[in-house]
């Protein structure tokens, strides 16, 4: 490593000096930041691959947050909350709107640090235990996870069961009792009649990025349900984006009672956390009751908003969900006797190497090499990159760990190679399920006919010169389209055609439905309207049957074309959508916040391919067939950031046109009306049986084999055994989207 400066030396030596030793930094002085790139007081670039425990999300002193800070502290920064602000209410209303909690919509109480927000939840279960559950006077107890790491205060290390944080600090605060995280028969014997909360990560970072059993939080919510406590997550770490959805408890479909928020929550700029929890538990408490001087403040709500609002912007939640998986892949495929075990969820993987080697010493070569990450508990190597990183650093930046870690073979390789690695504890996105017996929507097309032009492929004059033929042609295509989805095992539900409504054939624009909910579509063009009356009708029959929970309105503001704009990666755990032609720019939040999805928006810049579907196909293994002319140039950089080059396919100007990309998959199966022999070619090479349907006449409206068709059984979850969320189970409803 090139010697450090003077200037460098003088830092270090005051900071030595003059700072208590609870920390014992890597050696080298940081100076600046921009996005995922820290600089040294002496020009030296670094990968930061931690992002200060979560903290900067954002990335370094990113251009909206920065101004948001500056132009909020130029007005006024703090008041404390003895008086009104104009924006701690937007904060918090959007912030309460996120959180998705088991009465529905929480109330929040802000403060600075996280583990402020922690002593938080703690007094709010208490006074619920007491004045709700009616614990008798001070007996109220609440069950927390061996491995715990919820901050540093007295109260909180006191229940830490690691002693280098407990030693000397006593004595310690009672009613607490532990259980081992990840067993449920752990938690029902620490649970009793005084139990008011149970407090747990739903993925333990401190303790080196531990993620429970899949179905564990079900389980923990079912059991607090059944004994009447409240279900309290931390989330400080884990929240808002860092794995892959905006909360972590998301990825098994629970809502929780209370969640406790901070680090990205303040873009990486300044402390600002939050506990928000249904109004039960948030009501106890009372003017006076409690307080902070700073939480709350304007200057901090200005950032925490806006903070909430570029991860909606950027997209964000989705691109760690696609990037994470990308990284947890290519850490797992490192073939080094030195490691243990990977593990993690979206751009959040701890690596647990071997006893052999120093996790320390391997953090400290890093930053030799320009990377920056952190070590835990002796053995552990924690990845958390901010959630803006691109691709080609995150790549170098793996690249150069084994690397490194190569360089520690040679002495450690004798005693590692005696131990086997331990199989990855969650988280890749498993290929999707092949040759799944999916449950498909289609529409008769008995009056399917091209009447009125509402996209450039419409001519309904050259349809009338051929009308009666046209009408035979799309009858034979369509029943050889339904025909060949049965013979690949799919249960195809028909609904019965209108007069007057030649598009309710295209299935794909009545809604899209996944986890057993429907959002309807709501359409920009007058002339499919009337469609929305027939299409609620068929799904609320679906409902009468029980295949169908809830059906959703799309807000009457904005508009949307259903699954043509909304495609669901099974594999990537994320929705595709599009805007810009048909559907509402605004409708990625909508959808991310009714599914509890992360969302990727792309805009479509070219009238023929007016919705998503026909110009972006997903396959079953990963792949993504796409038409790259038919994207904004913004658009097309977010697809092949999060979408491996081996991945993508792109579709040529005559497939496109031939309407190729229009294509169902069901397992190893692509439904196509078109394919070009290049075309035909890479699928097959992929492993995919391609299955050409002749759809002519439904090309002349601009649609094919997947506008004509609408996925029913799409699950966010598919290795639950049962996909509805606990929360959404029971009575049937018709809502409206927020």
């Amino acid at each position: 490593m090139t010697p450090r400066s003077a200037s460098a030396d003088r830092s270090i030596r005051l900071e030595s000096e003059v700072a208590a030793p609870n920390y014992q930094p890597i050696p080298v002085v940081l100076q600046s930041g921009r996005g995922e790139w820290l600089f040294d007081v002496d020009g030296r670039r670094y990968l930061d691959l931690m992002s200060a425990y979560s903290a900067v999300s954002h990335g370094h002193a990113h251009p909206r947050l920065v101004k948001a800070l500056t132009d909020q502290a130029a007005q006024v920064a703090v008041t404390s909350r003895a008086y009104y602000s104009t924006v701690l209410g937007a904060f918090m209303e959007h912030l309460t709107g996120l959180c998705e909690l088991s009465s529905g919509k929480g109330k929040a109480l802000p403060s600075s640090g996280g583990a402020e927000a922690v002593e938080t939840a703690i007094k709010a279960a208490r006074r619920w235990g007491y004045r709700v559950k009616g614990i008798a006077s001070d007996r109220a107890e609440i069950a927390v996870a061996r491995g715990n790491f919820h901050g540093r205060t007295t109260t909180i290390v006191g229940f830490s069961t690691e002693e280098s944080y407990r030693a000397d600090f006593g004595p310690f605060s009672a009613g607490f009792r532990h259980f081992d995280f990840g067993d449920i028969e752990s938690l029902k014997a620490a649970i009793n009649e005084d139990t008011c909360a149970v407090l747990l990560e739903p993925i333990q970072g401190e303790a080196g990025i531990v993620v429970p059993p899949d179905g564990f939080l079900r389980e923990v919510r079912a059991l607090c349900d059944e004994r009447r406590v409240l279900m309290i997550l931390d989330e400080i770490q884990s929240g808002l984006g860092r794995t892959g959805r905006w909360f972590a408890y998301q990825h098994e479909g629970i809502r929780p009672d209370a969640l406790i928020l901070g680090k990205a929550l303040g873009g990486g700029l300044l402390p600002v956390s939050c506990v928000v929890g249904i109004p039960e538990m948030m009501d106890v408490f009372e003017p006076g009751s409690h307080g902070s001087t700073f939480g709350g403040n304007p200057l901090a709500a200005a950032v925490g908003l806006e903070s909430l609002r570029v991860i909606e912007d950027e997209g964000l939640v989705a691109r760690s969900a696609a990037l994470g998986a990308h990284m947890l892949a290519r850490l797992q495929s490192i073939a080094s006797p030195l490691i243990r075990q990977v593990r993690g969820r979206g751009l959040w993987v701890g690596v647990e190497l071997e006893p052999s080697v120093s996790a320390r010493d391997v953090v400290e070569r890093l930053a030799e090499c320009g990377v920056l990450t952190k070590d835990t508990h002796g053995t552990v190597i924690r990845f958390a990159p901010p959630l803006t990183i691109s691709r080609d650093a995150l790549d170098w930046g793996i690249d150069v760990f084994a690397d490194t870690l190569r360089q520690f073979e040679t002495a450690a390789a004798p005693q590692a190679a005696r131990a086997p690695r331990l199989a990855a504890a969650s988280a890749s996105p498993a290929k999707a399920e092949q040759n799944h017996a999916a449950r498909l929507m289609m529409s008769a097309p008995e009056h399917f006919e091209v009447s009125y032009r509402i996209n450039p492929w419409m001519d309904p004059v050259q349809w009338k010169s051929s009308a009666e033929q046209l009408r035979r042609q799309a009858d034979r295509g369509w029943n050889s389209l339904k025909e060949t989805y049965q013979r690949l095992g799919a249960d195809v539900q028909i609904q019965s055609s209108q007069a007057g409504l030649p598009d309710l054939v295209f299935t794909a624009n009545a809604a899209v439905v996944l986890d057993r909910t429907v959002l309807l579509a709501r359409f920009r063009h007058p002339e499919r309207r009337m469609e929305l009356t027939h299409n609620r009708a068929f799904f609320e029959a679906l409902q009468a049957k029980g295949w169908i929970d809830s059906i959703v309105e799309t807000p009457e503001d904005l508009h949307f074309e259903g699954a043509g704009d909304a495609i669901w990666d099974a594999n990537r755990k994320l929705m595709w959508t599009g805007w810009g032609q048909r559907s509402s720019r605004s409708m990625p939040q909508v959808i991310a916040r009714m599914f509890s999805v992360p969302t990727v928006s792309l805009e479509l810049i070219d009238p023929r391919f007016y919705h998503l579907d026909t110009c972006l196909c997903v396959l079953s293994g990963g792949e993504i067939v796409y038409y790259p002319a038919a994207f904004s140039p913004e658009s097309r950089q977010v697809i092949r950031d999060l979408v491996a080059d081996e991945l993508l396919i792109e579709a040529s100007a005559h497939d496109a046109e031939h309407l190729a990309v229009n294509s169902v998959c069901l397992g190893d199966q692509v439904v196509m009306c078109h394919a070009s022999e290049e075309l035909r070619a890479q699928l097959s090479k992929r492993g995919y049986a391609v299955h050409v349907v002749p759809l002519e006449s439904f090309n002349r409206s601009g649609g094919s084999a997947y506008c004509l068709t609408l996925r029913l059984d799409l699950s966010s979850r598919p290795e639950a055994s049962d996909p509805r969320p606990l929360a959404r189970r029971g009575r049937p409803q018709l809502l409206k989207a927020a």
